[in-house]
């Protein structure tokens, strides 16, 4: 068989200098190249789990707990959408490399498997629910329930998480532990999970101002004024998903708001800036692609409970620009069908790098982006 060529990092680098464009490729086309990919990052590895993703220095990196955990998720709505069995055993592999990765408390490790973190945890928590919930197996669904006491248990008094968290301050986007809270809830009926999800959404809206901006929605100080839209979309994101449960519609109308005050600068070419600042103007010099699939996702999301059109068109837009950025101009299924943390690839966010995150939320996209248009 004869082998793809490799594609250096100065050669993509010289490919966005030079603005060479990806070949087009249909919506089902990119979902299989896509999905071709992350099954690639997960044999990557030797445990089962999903390599962190490919960077054009190091290679393919170890196996990230916290987005292995949500990434199960996306591949059994693959297989259920294409009709892949096989891609409900590779979820439930992921789910038995994070239960033998546990720690005693209930807690999962981090990146570096050197600290146990509210975030990651609550990221596999989606994950170990999902896996119980598609196999009936009570040890899923017992690994979930540790995690969210342990959760629950380091939570502060007012519903903001501090402890175990990055940088031990505070952050709107850990709304998406809650929402993972409420996912357990769901299978255990834990009053516990369904208190602390309620009481940190609460804690998130105090962050929210009049623009609909949340303020310590980024990675570092809690005051950071322009975080990445990836971390922008995990506030709103958990905020919203928490509401549409709950059918609350306070948490609703507040992810209705920030993303309204978004959609007031989203260019007609969809290509948002890879951080925005309080007053919803960014950084253009580039863009962050996995939180534009994100946001693209949140606006479907409206768009399905509202019906409004301007979520629709806002989606579309978005959605357009980053269906224009999956790597297809390389032909290695190393990077064949990934997506970059920034565009271009040296921009501010996971730079010279494909997390395997970034995949993950286009190939959502793309799903219900297809489910929309298919009941349309």
């Amino acid at each position: 068989m004869k082998q793809a060529p490799v594609v250096n990092m100065g050669t993509i680098v010289l490919y966005d200098i030079l603005g060479r464009e990806h070949p087009p490729c249909d919506g089902q086309l990119q979902l299989d190249k896509a999905i071709a990919w992350l099954c690639r990052a997960q044999d990557a590895t030797a445990d089962g789990g999903v390599s962190e993703g490919y960077h054009l220095f190091h290679g393919w990196l170890p196996s990230y707990p916290e987005t292995t955990g949500y990434i199960i998720e996306t591949f059994f709505d693959c297989s259920r959408a294409i009709g892949d069995e096989s891609l409900k055993g590779r979820a439930l592999r992921m789910a038995d490399w994070l239960m033998s990765i546990q720690h005693s408390d209930g807690s999962f490790p981090d990146s570096q498997f050197r600290a146990k973190l509210v975030f990651d945890t609550g990221q596999v928590v989606f994950g170990l629910v999902r896996a119980f919930r598609e196999s009936g197996l009570e040890d899923y669904k017992a690994a979930a329930g540790r995690a969210g006491q342990w959760l629950a248990g380091v939570q502060g008094d007012d519903g903001a998480w501090q402890r175990h968290a990055l940088d031990e301050i505070p952050h709107a986007y850990y709304s998406r532990v809650a929402w993972s809270l409420l996912e357990l809830y769901a299978v255990t009926q834990s009053q516990q999970m369904l208190d602390a999800a309620v009481r940190n959404i609460r804690w998130v809206l105090t962050q929210q101002r009049d623009t609909g901006w949340f303020d310590s929605a980024g990675f570092g100080i809690a005051t950071n004024p322009t975080p990445f839209t990836h971390t922008i979309a995990y506030t709103v994101r958990g905020v919203l998903e928490c509401g549409l449960y709950l059918n609350e519609a306070e948490f609703v109308s507040a992810a209705a708001k920030a993303m309204d005050g978004l959609l007031q600068h989203v260019p007609d070419d969809g290509r948002l800036a890879g951080t925005y600042g309080i007053d919803w103007r960014g950084d253009t010099s580039f863009s962050c692609l996995t939180g534009d699939a994100q946001l693209a996702i949140i606006l479907y999301r409206l768009y399905q409970h509202t019906g409004r059109r301007r979520y629709l068109l806002g989606a579309k837009k978005i959605s357009g620009y980053l269906a224009t950025k999956q790597e297809l101009r390389a032909s290695t299924p190393d990077l064949h069908g990934a997506i970059a943390g920034s565009d271009p690839i040296w921009g501010k966010y996971i730079h010279f790098c494909y997390p395997n995150w970034a995949a993950k939320f286009f190939v959502d996209s793309l799903l219900i982006a297809a489910a929309i248009e298919t009941k349309e």
